[in-house]
């Protein structure tokens, strides 16, 4: 039996030290006097410093235990329970991890959670259901939470659990060639590194301790091989699974990947072809029990062996930044528009939605002249309009036959532009090619040009959406436009022009003051110091021999004549402003140590200038000048030469080499490997809270040029980073594009206290976000109840206007994608409303085809590939026969044409046909999934990568799911299912129907088994 909680770790071995005794200044980083200094200089444990940031461990729960049995859901009942959390389940908490407030749970699971078997706790999001806390916002948080954090946790949780069975089981005995990867019962896929060595610790500028781990290389990934494998890329989430062999104790430990080595890099060190290594900075790196834990092991204190686990393409970034806020948010920030957010019962009617705030000024008017058609006339009386105009009756009419009249806005986008500016809370829906980005534009625009009218002055408007893709295409588009001050927060943008608004571009134009200028200095230079102090401490733990850091504080309790003579060279000359105080003693006993006498002292300017930190190739300037470091030198061999002729005989200098490294030697078992690793724990802790004071004081200058910018867009992941910057600016207007894709948890972080006005666009007809745990989806049966892929924007906008509760709306209504043929597809189905704009009707037939859409039925069987996706042999080839009958014809470009599937399976096999014929395109998602589901080599997805053909003359090759807001001129749909018990599979969703039946503008034709499909309502309509 293999106990649960990660390993109770013995109490450190540091002395505990009231503030008040401890040097603050040497606490944040540096003092610069030195001995000289009157508090102390002891790496030690702050009594009533900052505490450290455990979370408390829930009253009553018992340790959970690893089974010998697969971890598989139970068939016969809810993966859920609805007792409660924490204390309030009647059989106790499920584990050390289960808490009553989300403030105190861990976003990344503990050991103990992991081996848990009972089923955790997880709300309804109906708010008519039972939950522990009273219907409000603190109830609606919790609840997004907690099915957030699930739906990204699970599979780390699974893959974890068959891990830990798979140490348990190993020999140890591990070949050269076994195979890294692995399937959970569950389906997940991971990738696990064995026979795990610690080879020694770095230390990071910024990230702080950085252990560095070997493993046993495969085969297949020795070389630089390792390198294109797509294996431990950056960033990547990965646990170190422990297993103490003490106790038969389990261990996990999260860290993101900061650099990949090739057993190349690893034949210096003794790798011999064999081994790979990898250089990893803690996931939790506020977490002291992680740190001591992995310095314990890397040094013996523990013995154990290690599993290193990858999961598929989990970035802990991905989730993190948003569960973390909604921590934050949580009885301590007001949630803006909460009285309609939070829904009220069924069956009541939502109140009236108010005008925002900031427009309820009697003179305020929005002003519209930007968006005036210049080709016809107009006065700039006439382009202005109030909210008090908006209470009449006969008034929105005719503001709304101005905009039409004046600006290029058709009829559904003038009603959209009016509601969406006369609602606090304003929600449009736009079905497929009716202009959702334009209006959203044209709401930005609208809204700087009115804002000089306000007496608190104009804000930053806040856009955010789903995908990098799309939100560079709307700032592209206000580029176009005019609004040229825009900020563009976020990795992930693959346009050039993006890097000239990116925040350290915009701060690198901002003039500092004085003050800031200090700050920041100050802060660096602490940082700077922690590191290099780390770096020494960290010297110690690898090497034979002790740093000054790592013996001076022993020395002094214990060999006091030895310290004074090394500790006299601080007060070396007058170099206060120099940092000759903080490392005079450490480079003499660095020279020491290494058997260098007095003579060989005064020889070693370079190496003092290396010392300090200085490059002493420089030219002459201060402190770098060579004149300069030779006067410090000299002045620290002087006071050298003073101590030795004062002490004589028992001056250190006189002593031999050997002599020299059996005292090192004794002074470090003396000191004991544990105490250092400590010490080690420390300093990694304080350097982490420089780090954070440093980006604390770099975010007030980073507001400033904030403040200075019209639009700041980024990603709604990107919005919940950077949320406390954000917040200091007083977002008054947000407008979310993509709102139907957006999860409501990631909504929600895009709310600040001080929004005053959210405009939502999108469709929730089309696409809902995506879960990774199909018991959470509205898809399914167990999921309706708790609809984590139901977004705000659905959850808020009713879609049938009979429904009592139904929430005011703006509706697109005139499309300019689609031929007229084509979106009656859509208007049978779902947009009844929905109208074609005149130049849809002059769309070009398809060349070479009597009809512009045709469904090619058959009865040929699907089949399933690896028990996970599905591919038809038959589709493939008649998808591949159209497509080189269309392009054979000289009338069409590859990048004229697109080929959806629903299925991975499908997009590997159609990707594998059609490469040898055509320049294929894949999207990042799907290149991915399929290399995550082993379905493509990383040879065969890099033909989506082509780098000498442009995308717009390649083949796109996509998943549905990944083709939202995509078009092109001809699209195929291979919808692969064909069976006779009638399963249909995702294709049986309205919203994937929408989507697969809406990109085409010319053609559009289907290949599949329409029996099969006529199963499900909406596929009989289109038939």
């Amino acid at each position: 039996m293999f106990s649960t909680a990660d390993l109770d770790l013995p109490d450190s071995t540091l002395p505990q030290r009231a503030l008040s005794e401890l040097c603050r200044s040497f606490l944040d980083g540096s003092c610069p006097h030195g001995e000289r200094c009157g508090k102390s200089h002891e790496v030690c444990r702050v009594l009533d410093g900052v505490p450290d940031r455990a979370l408390p461990k829930p009253t009553g729960s018992s340790p959970n235990s690893l089974s010998p049995f697969p971890r598989l859901p139970s068939q016969n009942e809810s993966p859920f329970d609805d007792e409660g959390p924490g204390e309030l389940c009647g059989h106790g908490p499920r584990h050390d991890n289960d808490h009553i407030s989300i403030r105190d749970i861990r976003v990344l699971p503990t050991t103990d959670e992991i081996l848990c078997l009972r089923r955790p706790y997880m709300p309804f999001k109906a708010f008519d259901r039972a939950h522990f806390l009273p219907p409000g916002e603190q109830r609606l948080l919790d609840t997004v939470f907690r099915q957030l954090r699930h739906d990204n946790v699970e599979v780390i949780i699974d893959i974890c659990y068959h891990a830990f069975q798979t140490i348990v089981a190993s020999s140890g005995t591990d070949t050269d060639g076994h195979d890294t990867r692995q399937v959970t019962p569950r389906g997940h896929r991971w990738t696990g590194f064995r026979d795990v060595a610690f080879e020694d610790m770095l230390f990071h500028p910024s990230k702080g301790l950085i252990p560095r781990l070997s493993f046993s290389c495969p085969t297949h990934l020795k070389s630089r091989r390792i390198h294109t494998s797509g294996l431990l890329e950056h960033g990547m989430l990965v646990a170190l699974i422990g297993l103490y062999e003490g106790t038969s104790t389990l261990s996990t430990t999260f860290f993101e990947v900061h650099l990949r080595e090739s057993t190349d890099a690893m034949n210096p060190r003794g790798g011999k072809g064999l081994r790979s290594s990898v250089q990893l900075s803690f996931a939790r790196g506020e977490d002291q029990d992680d740190v001591r834990r992995v310095l314990y092991y890397a040094h013996g204190v523990l013995p154990g062996k290690f599993l290193l686990v990858e999961f598929p393409n989990v970035l802990l970034a991905g989730f993190s930044h948003c569960l973390q806020q909604l921590q934050r948010q949580i009885n301590r920030y007001r949630l803006p528009f909460a009285q309609h957010i939070v829904s009220a019962p069924l069956g009541e009617k939502h109140t009236r939605i108010s005008p925002p705030r900031y427009a309820n000024s009697p003179k305020f008017t929005f002003d519209l002249g930007s968006l005036s058609d210049s080709s016809k006339a107009n006065t700039t009386d006439e382009m202005h309009f109030s909210v008090a105009e908006c209470q009449g009756t006969d008034q929105p009419n005719s503001i709304m036959k101005k905009l039409r009249r004046l600006t290029t806005l058709d009829e559904g986008q003038a009603t959209a532009l009016h509601d969406s500016l006369s609602r606090e809370l304003a929600f449009t829906q736009g079905p497929p090619g009716t202009g959702k980005t334009f209006l959203g534009v044209s709401l930005v625009k609208t809204i700087l040009a009115s804002q000089s009218q306000l007496s608190t002055g104009p804000k930053p408007v806040l856009a955010v959406s789903m995908t990098n893709h799309a939100l560079d295409s709307f700032l592209a588009d206000l580029l176009n436009r005019g609004v040229s001050r825009i900020a563009r927060l976020g990795g992930g943008s693959r346009e050039d022009w993006t890097k000239a608004h990116g925040l350290r571009e915009l701060t690198a134009k901002l003039k500092q003051t004085r003050i800031e200028c200090g700050r920041i200095g100050r802060s660096c230079k602490n940082v700077e110091t922690l590191s290099l102090l780390g770096s020494s401490w960290c010297e110690t733990l690898s090497s034979s021999n002790i740093t000054w850091h790592g013996v001076r504080e022993h020395l002094r309790a214990s060999y006091k004549d030895v310290f004074d003579q090394f500790a006299a060279l601080d007060q070396s000359g007058s170099f206060d402003t120099h940092r000759v105080a903080r490392h005079a003693g450490a480079f003499g006993y660095h020279c020491w140590s290494r058997g260098i006498d007095l003579d060989g002292l005064r020889h070693l300017a370079a190496e003092f200038s290396t010392y300090l930190g200085v490059d002493p190739t420089a030219n002459d300037s201060v402190p770098s000048s060579s004149s300069l470091i030779l006067q410090m030198l000299e002045a620290i061999v002087s006071s050298a030469r003073d101590v030795h002729d004062l002490r004589k005989e028992k001056s250190v200098w006189n002593m031999s080499p050997v002599e020299r490294k059996s005292l090192m030697t004794t002074w470090k078992d003396e000191i004991g490997v544990r105490n250092v690793a400590d010490k080690v724990a420390e300093v990694h802790r304080r350097h982490q809270n420089a780090v954070g004071k440093r980006k604390a004081y770099q975010q007030n200058i980073d507001s400033r040029a904030l403040e200075e910018q019209q639009v700041i867009g980024m990603t709604t992941t990107a919005c919940a980073k950077f949320w406390p910057l954000l917040n200091k600016l007083g977002i008054r207007v947000v407008i979310c594009e993509e709102a139907g894709e957006i999860m409501e948890a990631h909504t929600l972080c895009t709310l600040f206290p001080s929004v005053e006005h959210a405009i939502f666009i999108g469709d929730p007809l089309q696409l809902r976000p995506q879960v990774a745990e199909p018991v959470l989806s509205l898809e399914t049966k167990i999921g309706s109840s708790y609809r984590l892929d139901e977004s705000l924007f659905e959850r808020l906008m009713s879609v049938h206007p009979s429904d009592p509760s139904h929430f005011p709306i703006s509706r697109l209504n005139l499309q300019r994608r689609m031929h007229p043929d084509i979106a009656d597809i859509c208007r049978v189905t779902l947009y009844p409303f929905l109208k074609d704009h005149d130049t849809t009707s002059n769309r070009p037939e398809v060349a070479g085809m009597a009809q512009r859409m045709f469904w090619l039925d058959h009865d040929q069987p699907e089949y399933m590939l690896d028990g996970r996706s599905y591919s038809n042999d038959f589709e493939v080839e008649m998808v591949a026969g159209l497509v080189e009958y269309l392009i054979r014809g000289n009338e069409y470009d590859q990048g004229d044409i697109a080929i959806l599937t629903p299925y991975n399976g499908q997009l590997a096999k159609l990707t594998r046909r059609l490469s040898s014929t055509c320049s294929i395109y894949l999207s990042d998602k799907d290149r991915e999934s399929l290399l995550d589901d082993g379905l493509l080599s990383e040879t065969e997805a890099q033909a989506g990568t082509k780098a000498n053909v442009s995308i717009i003359n390649m083949l796109r090759v996509a998943t549905i799911d990944n083709f939202q807001g995509e078009e092109a001129k001809i699209v195929i749909m291979s919808t692969v299912r064909s069976n006779k018990v009638n399963r249909v599979g995702f294709l049986k969703t309205p919203n994937r129907i929408n989507v697969g039946c809406s990109r085409a503008r010319d053609g559009f034709y289907i290949v599949g088994n329409a029996n099969l499909m006529s199963k499900v309502p909406t596929w009989l309509q289109i038939m």
